[in-house]
């Protein structure tokens, strides 16, 4: 991990634990004093002021796992997300009954998702249908990569570059600064989707596990 800005999360996080350990302290050393000196067990100003100090530590600790664990990158947002677009040419397989440049491999025994396995610049690539969709229509742009801001006048200008036999690879990665440091983001890649284009379904090779 690059540390960088990332250093302000690791010490959000060493606050809330040592933020733990002082109410943890601080309640029973109250608790304590009110039994001892004041010889009670129950005391609404005490009471309160446990209260008031454990919300304050499940709020940023809820704050903190949200940030670091379920933080969903806004792709679009340039202050939070940097991005790059590669295109590279697919090399055709063939064995005795097609020629194809994708092997779409799917399994009875998991839910409804699919393997792609390809070549590309010498380099077989393979990657789940959760991050990668094929397209083979008119439309360079696939219905399931909708979601990923794709130029469309680069997937035109790959279509006739590279013939509609390419892979397209959006790249985005957490810029670093300080907003993403918290969430211990800040360098780090965000996400990678591979757009497989392709002429048409039958240079596609189905396959089952």
């Amino acid at each position: 991990m690059t540390i960088g800005w990332n250093i302000l999360g690791i010490f959000a996080w060493l606050v809330i634990i040592l933020y733990l350990v002082f109410i943890v302290q601080n309640i029973r050393k109250r608790h304590l004093l009110m039994i001892v000196r004041d010889r009670k067990r129950f005391r609404w100003t005490t009471t309160l002021i446990d209260a008031i100090e454990v919300i304050v530590f499940f709020v940023a600790t809820i704050f903190m796992v949200m940030i670091t664990f379920f933080t969903t990158p806004d792709l679009e947002n340039k202050k939070v997300i940097s991005s790059k677009i590669e295109y590279e040419p697919l090399i055709m397989s063939t064995d005795n009954n097609q020629s194809y440049y994708v092997v779409a491999t799917s399994s009875s025994k998991s839910a409804p998702r699919q393997r792609y396995k390809f070549y590309s610049n010498k380099e077989r690539i393979t990657v789940s249908s959760n991050y990668a969709s094929i397209s083979d229509g008119k439309d360079p742009m696939s219905i399931e990569a909708n979601a990923i801001p794709y130029s469309k006048e680069g997937l035109e200008k790959a279509d006739k570059q590279y013939q509609n036999a390419y892979v397209s690879i959006y790249t985005a990665t957490y810029k670093k600064n300080w907003y993403n440091g918290i969430g211990l983001h800040s360098g780090k890649m965000a996400t990678r989707y591979y757009l497989i284009r392709i002429p048409d379904q039958t240079f596609v090779k189905r396959v089952k596990d």
